[in-house]
């Protein structure tokens, strides 16, 4: 857990707090396969990559769990991010479905996998477009 002072203003922080969720996330797919926290926890992570890639271009954060909306913020910075709008769509809608109790439920993370590499290969886009938010580890 990040145990400092914050700012939703800092790339850097935006980006902690989604690794770590990331790393919660594939612990809890390796032992419990998909459910309700994982997939909550997938959008998470993402949303807040998101952000900080966004946050970094000098955008206004807006408070919002759509990936849709964030995915084209982003696309507005580079159109890379277009490929990840139908990912963005379909955990979005798979996050929101299983949020609260009343939706049909069926179907929701039945493409965790699929799911798990584009968070994987927007990540990677976003660390290769913005390094100086992801400093190497010491060498061993």
């Amino acid at each position: 857990m990040l145990r400092k002072r914050t700012s939703d203003k800092n790339p850097a922080d935006w980006f902690a707090f989604a690794q770590e969720r990331m790393r919660g996330v594939d612990v809890l797919w390796a032992s419990e396969g998909v459910n309700a926290l994982g997939i909550e926890g997938l959008q998470e992570s993402v949303e807040r990559y998101l952000k900080g890639f966004l946050v970094a271009k000098g955008w206004t954060l807006v408070k919002t769990h759509d990936l849709e909306r964030l995915i084209n913020e982003a696309t507005r910075f580079d159109q890379k991010f277009a490929k990840f709008l139908p990912f963005a769509i379909e955990l979005t809608e798979d996050f929101f479905a299983q949020h609260y109790p009343g939706d049909d439920t069926t179907n929701v993370g039945q493409n965790y996998e699929h799911l798990r590499q584009q968070a994987g290969d927007m990540v990677n886009l976003i660390q290769h477009m913005l390094p100086q938010y992801f400093p190497k580890p010491p060498a061993t």
